[in-house]
């Protein structure tokens, strides 16, 4: 039993050491495709980190992200766990009907910076309602899969509640219908398939009832029930995000492209003109990485514009993460330009935005919520200053004089 334990030891220590040493030769990875995230890259030593314990930190985080064959080792150990029947492995539950729904702890979230997020966007939403007019405003958080898929979760998970950052936020707004209750709308359907099994993004059947609850709310558009849609299966092998972290075998989830007469004649262009298609979904470029929903708009970037043939004489705004990219295909019909903007990877001030964009008629914002939570890049939504003024001093009628 003795030398057994040691060559166990002898072999740990091989293979421990033995794959540091690896890592520290091989290059650096800056992404992580399976976990649809960047990789800490080694550290500059100095003495202000070394002082503070950030260089400890960042040294630490750096060694877990670049661990040599790190991805295989993280497979292997959580589906250790699951196969032991442990149901909240890697803050992943694993769910009923082959659900894995993200677990969200209140560690998860800053506080401060949740609190500085809904000032931001209360700041914006009132302001842009000042210049439009809080009929054309609109807001949707869309709650996470363990929000509105209660029925799916295990018996013992609990759900942070998230309504409390929604209620600061709508206290703070001068007209408190602009923000949406998306949570008991998507709660009438949650038998249905309106997010995907092994990724945190919802479907686009549930893209279609927001769009639709949307459109009744606002009165900006026609709401139309997903049969007046011609529905395309464009994959049926995808496994997501949430997958990467808790993978077992469930079954791949599919992604549905909803076709429409205003998706016909688009002009999709990205990060200023760098790329332009006449189409909003890429199939290719899907087919070829991990993220079969990058099939919308191929990609997140800080601003994309699609013009359309609607002819209404409208353009929207949609300030947004990478849930509105399945939903802005419903909006074609409604606006003759979409004007994208993402501002986890741009910092231009909303205010230059608005006055370069004059054509704009109507503001949309459309975030998850917890990923507005965690947002570290909110603040130039604030910037609201138009050629010296603000949205608030600002008026429409100044260009019409």
């Amino acid at each position: 039993m003795k030398k057994g334990s040691i060559v166990r030891i002898i072999v740990f220590c091989l293979l421990l050491f033995g794959c540091t040493a690896v890592t520290l030769i091989l290059p650096e990875k800056e992404f992580s495709v399976a976990e649809n995230r960047e990789l800490q890259g080694k550290p500059k030593l100095t003495a202000k980190k070394l002082k503070k314990g950030t260089y400890q930190k960042q040294y630490e985080s750096y060694l877990n992200d670049q661990f040599f064959l790190r991805d295989d080792w993280v497979r292997l150990a959580v589906g250790m766990q699951a196969l032991l029947g442990q149901r909240d492995v890697n803050g992943v539950y694993l769910g009923k009907d082959g659900y894995l729904l993200e677990k969200h702890e209140k560690a998860d979230f800053d506080e401060k910076q949740t609190e500085d997020n809904v000032g931001y966007l209360s700041r914006f939403l009132n302001e842009a309602a000042d210049l439009y007019g809080g009929e054309h405003v609109s807001c949707m958080m869309i709650p996470t899969k363990a929000q509105v898929l209660t029925n799916r979760l295990p018996d013992f998970a609990e759900v942070p509640d998230q309504d409390r950052v929604l209620d600061s936020l709508r206290s703070r707004l001068n007209r408190p219908e602009m923000l949406l209750d998306m949570e008991s709308e998507l709660q009438k359907h949650q038998q249905e398939y309106i997010y995907y099994r092994t990724d945190h993004h919802w479907t686009t059947l549930g893209a279609c009832y927001a769009y639709a609850a949307w459109a009744e709310a606002t009165g900006q558009a026609v709401a139309h029930e997903p049969g007046y849609y011609r529905r395309e299966t464009a994959f049926t092998d995808f496994y997501g995000t949430t997958y990467n972290k808790l993978p077992v075998n469930v079954e791949a989830d599919r992604v549905e492209l909803f076709h429409s007469p205003g998706e016909t004649g688009v002009r999709v262009v990205m990060d200023e003109g760098e790329a332009v298609a006449d189409s909003m979904y890429f199939k290719k470029e899907a087919a070829e990485g991990f993220n079969r929903y990058n099939v919308f708009f191929s990609k997140n970037t800080f601003q994309i514009e699609v013009d359309t043939k609607a002819r209404t004489g409208k353009s929207l705004l949609l300030v947004k993460d990478s849930f509105a990219n399945c939903f802005v295909p419903f909006l074609t019909e409604e606006y003759e330009r979409i004007l994208m903007v993402d501002y986890r990877y741009g910092k231009a001030p909303v205010g230059r935005i608005l006055g370069q964009h004059k054509e704009i008629t109507d503001v949309l914002v459309l975030f998850n919520t917890e990923k507005f939570m965690q947002n570290t890049k909110l603040s130039k939504l604030a910037d609201t200053e138009i050629r010296g003024q603000t949205l608030e001093e600002f008026r429409m009628e100044d260009f019409l004089e």
